[in-house]
Protein backbone atom coordinates (compact mmCIF):
# COMPACT_ATOMS: atom_id res chain seq x y z
CA UNK A 1 0.00 0.00 0.00
CA UNK A 2 1.26 3.44 -0.78
CA UNK A 3 0.24 6.82 0.51
CA UNK A 4 0.73 10.27 -0.86
CA UNK A 5 -0.23 13.55 0.70
CA UNK A 6 -0.16 17.22 -0.08
CA UNK A 7 -1.57 20.17 1.76
CA UNK A 8 -5.12 18.84 1.56
CA UNK A 9 -4.96 15.28 0.26
CA UNK A 10 -3.52 12.01 1.53
CA UNK A 11 -3.48 8.80 -0.51
CA UNK A 12 -2.67 5.17 0.17
CA UNK A 13 -0.89 2.60 -2.05
CA UNK A 14 0.10 -1.05 -1.71
CA UNK A 15 3.02 -3.21 -2.86
CA UNK A 16 1.20 -5.12 -5.58
CA UNK A 17 -0.27 -1.83 -6.71
CA UNK A 18 3.07 -0.69 -8.11
CA UNK A 19 5.22 -3.85 -8.09
CA UNK A 20 4.37 -7.18 -9.71
CA UNK A 21 4.65 -9.72 -6.90
CA UNK A 22 2.45 -12.60 -8.05
CA UNK A 23 0.58 -12.99 -4.77
CA UNK A 24 -1.65 -15.71 -6.19
CA UNK A 25 1.31 -18.14 -6.17
CA UNK A 26 3.65 -18.77 -3.22
CA UNK A 27 6.46 -19.70 -5.61
CA UNK A 28 5.96 -16.50 -7.64
CA UNK A 29 5.88 -14.37 -4.47
CA UNK A 30 9.16 -15.84 -3.25
CA UNK A 31 10.82 -15.51 -6.66
CA UNK A 32 9.55 -11.97 -7.25
CA UNK A 33 10.29 -10.88 -3.68
CA UNK A 34 13.80 -12.28 -3.28
CA UNK A 35 15.19 -12.25 -6.80
CA UNK A 36 15.91 -8.54 -6.47
CA UNK A 37 14.50 -8.08 -9.96
CA UNK A 38 11.29 -6.27 -9.09
CA UNK A 39 9.07 -5.35 -12.03
CA UNK A 40 6.90 -2.29 -12.02
CA UNK A 41 3.23 -2.30 -12.94
CA UNK A 42 3.15 -0.45 -16.29
CA UNK A 43 2.40 3.25 -16.02
CA UNK A 44 2.47 3.45 -12.22
CA UNK A 45 5.70 5.42 -11.77
CA UNK A 46 4.63 7.86 -14.50
CA UNK A 47 1.24 8.39 -12.86
CA UNK A 48 2.74 8.77 -9.37
CA UNK A 49 5.28 11.32 -10.63
CA UNK A 50 2.39 13.19 -12.22
CA UNK A 51 0.51 13.21 -8.89
CA UNK A 52 3.66 14.37 -7.13
CA UNK A 53 4.07 17.24 -9.58
CA UNK A 54 0.41 18.19 -10.02
CA UNK A 55 -0.62 17.93 -6.36
CA UNK A 56 2.78 18.57 -4.75
CA UNK A 57 2.24 15.15 -3.15
CA UNK A 58 4.39 13.48 -0.50
CA UNK A 59 4.32 9.67 -0.56
CA UNK A 60 4.15 7.11 2.25
CA UNK A 61 4.65 3.44 1.38
CA UNK A 62 2.80 0.82 3.44
CA UNK A 63 3.52 -2.84 2.69
CA UNK A 64 3.24 -6.26 4.32
CA UNK A 65 6.79 -7.03 3.17
CA UNK A 66 9.39 -7.54 5.89
CA UNK A 67 11.48 -4.48 6.71
CA UNK A 68 14.60 -6.52 5.97
CA UNK A 69 13.68 -6.04 2.28
CA UNK A 70 13.73 -2.25 2.57
CA UNK A 71 17.05 -1.83 0.66
CA UNK A 72 15.64 -3.78 -2.29
CA UNK A 73 12.34 -1.89 -2.25
CA UNK A 74 14.16 1.44 -2.05
CA UNK A 75 16.40 0.47 -4.99
CA UNK A 76 13.34 -0.57 -7.00
CA UNK A 77 11.56 2.72 -6.29
CA UNK A 78 14.65 4.71 -7.26
CA UNK A 79 15.32 2.67 -10.41
CA UNK A 80 11.71 2.99 -11.56
CA UNK A 81 11.67 6.69 -10.56
CA UNK A 82 8.83 6.49 -8.07
CA UNK A 83 8.55 9.53 -5.78
CA UNK A 84 10.54 9.42 -2.56
CA UNK A 85 8.58 8.84 0.63
CA UNK A 86 8.40 7.20 4.04
CA UNK A 87 8.20 3.42 4.41
CA UNK A 88 5.97 1.38 6.73
CA UNK A 89 6.85 -2.32 6.70
CA UNK A 90 6.42 -5.38 8.92
CA UNK A 91 9.32 -6.68 10.96
CA UNK A 92 10.17 -10.35 10.57
CA UNK A 93 12.01 -12.27 13.25
CA UNK A 94 12.73 -15.99 13.28
CA UNK A 95 11.42 -16.13 16.86
CA UNK A 96 7.93 -14.94 15.95
CA UNK A 97 6.98 -17.48 13.26
CA UNK A 98 8.49 -19.40 10.46
CA UNK A 99 9.22 -17.73 7.17
CA UNK A 100 6.27 -19.17 5.23
CA UNK A 101 3.78 -18.34 8.01
CA UNK A 102 4.97 -14.73 7.86
CA UNK A 103 3.92 -14.41 4.22
CA UNK A 104 0.63 -16.26 4.67
CA UNK A 105 -0.18 -14.60 7.98
CA UNK A 106 -3.36 -12.58 8.42
CA UNK A 107 -1.57 -10.27 10.85
CA UNK A 108 -0.78 -7.95 7.96
CA UNK A 109 -4.50 -7.06 7.77
CA UNK A 110 -4.47 -5.91 11.38
CA UNK A 111 -1.18 -4.04 10.92
CA UNK A 112 -2.33 -2.23 7.76
CA UNK A 113 -5.60 -1.25 9.41
CA UNK A 114 -3.79 0.09 12.49
CA UNK A 115 -1.36 2.13 10.38
CA UNK A 116 -4.17 3.52 8.21
CA UNK A 117 -6.16 4.52 11.30
CA UNK A 118 -3.05 6.21 12.66
CA UNK A 119 -2.75 8.29 9.49
CA UNK A 120 -6.43 9.28 9.68
CA UNK A 121 -6.18 10.19 13.37
CA UNK A 122 -2.92 12.13 12.99
CA UNK A 123 -4.02 14.05 9.89
CA UNK A 124 -7.51 15.15 10.83
CA UNK A 125 -7.70 17.92 8.22
CA UNK A 126 -6.66 15.75 5.28
CA UNK A 127 -8.74 13.86 2.77
CA UNK A 128 -7.64 10.53 1.31
CA UNK A 129 -7.52 8.68 -1.97
CA UNK A 130 -6.77 5.00 -1.39
CA UNK A 131 -4.93 2.82 -3.91
CA UNK A 132 -4.59 -0.92 -3.36
CA UNK A 133 -5.03 -4.25 -5.07
CA UNK A 134 -7.55 -7.07 -5.10
CA UNK A 135 -5.03 -9.84 -4.45
CA UNK A 136 -5.00 -9.74 -0.67
CA UNK A 137 -7.50 -7.95 1.55
CA UNK A 138 -7.10 -4.32 0.52
CA UNK A 139 -10.75 -3.96 -0.58
CA UNK A 140 -12.00 -5.28 2.76
CA UNK A 141 -9.56 -3.07 4.70
CA UNK A 142 -10.53 -0.01 2.66
CA UNK A 143 -14.27 -0.70 3.02
CA UNK A 144 -13.84 -0.90 6.81
CA UNK A 145 -11.84 2.35 6.87
CA UNK A 146 -14.36 4.05 4.57
CA UNK A 147 -17.21 3.19 6.93
CA UNK A 148 -15.31 4.89 9.75
CA UNK A 149 -14.14 7.94 7.76
CA UNK A 150 -16.52 8.38 4.76
CA UNK A 151 -16.15 12.15 4.60
CA UNK A 152 -12.35 11.87 4.49
CA UNK A 153 -12.07 9.39 1.60
CA UNK A 154 -12.49 10.97 -1.80
CA UNK A 155 -11.96 7.79 -3.83
CA UNK A 156 -10.77 4.19 -3.59
CA UNK A 157 -8.89 2.62 -6.52
CA UNK A 158 -8.30 -1.14 -6.59
CA UNK A 159 -5.85 -2.75 -9.02
CA UNK A 160 -7.19 -5.93 -10.63
CA UNK A 161 -5.56 -8.35 -13.05
CA UNK A 162 -8.63 -8.30 -15.28
CA UNK A 163 -11.81 -6.25 -15.33
CA UNK A 164 -14.00 -9.33 -14.76
CA UNK A 165 -12.98 -9.44 -11.07
CA UNK A 166 -15.36 -6.58 -10.35
CA UNK A 167 -18.07 -8.91 -8.91
CA UNK A 168 -16.10 -9.45 -5.69
CA UNK A 169 -15.67 -5.71 -5.33
CA UNK A 170 -19.37 -5.03 -5.92
CA UNK A 171 -20.07 -7.21 -2.88
CA UNK A 172 -17.29 -5.74 -0.69
CA UNK A 173 -18.28 -2.16 -1.56
CA UNK A 174 -22.05 -2.77 -1.72
CA UNK A 175 -22.81 -0.06 0.87
CA UNK A 176 -20.25 2.41 -0.53
CA UNK A 177 -21.44 4.79 -3.26
CA UNK A 178 -20.22 3.66 -6.69
CA UNK A 179 -18.70 7.07 -7.46
CA UNK A 180 -16.38 6.55 -4.43
CA UNK A 181 -14.52 3.53 -5.89
CA UNK A 182 -13.16 2.20 -9.17
CA UNK A 183 -10.80 -0.41 -10.59
CA UNK A 184 -7.66 -0.22 -12.70
CA UNK A 185 -5.24 -2.71 -14.29
CA UNK A 186 -2.23 -0.43 -14.72
CA UNK A 187 -1.20 3.16 -14.14
CA UNK A 188 -2.49 4.29 -17.52
CA UNK A 189 -6.04 3.41 -16.39
CA UNK A 190 -5.86 5.92 -13.51
CA UNK A 191 -7.19 9.45 -13.98
CA UNK A 192 -4.70 12.27 -14.36
CA UNK A 193 -6.69 14.39 -11.91
CA UNK A 194 -9.08 13.54 -9.09
CA UNK A 195 -10.88 16.84 -8.55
Amino acid sequence: MYLFENEHKFCHYKDDTIKITGVTSVRAVLRNTFSGEYKSVPGMSERYRHYESYYNATFHYLTASPDQLYPFLREFLQREQFPLGSYHMRHFTWFDMNFFQFFSSKSFIKQKTIILKMFFQETRSRQFILFGDIFQKDPEIYATIYRQYPERILKIFIRVSSKNLKNRLNKVFEDIPKHKWDIFCNGFDLPETFF
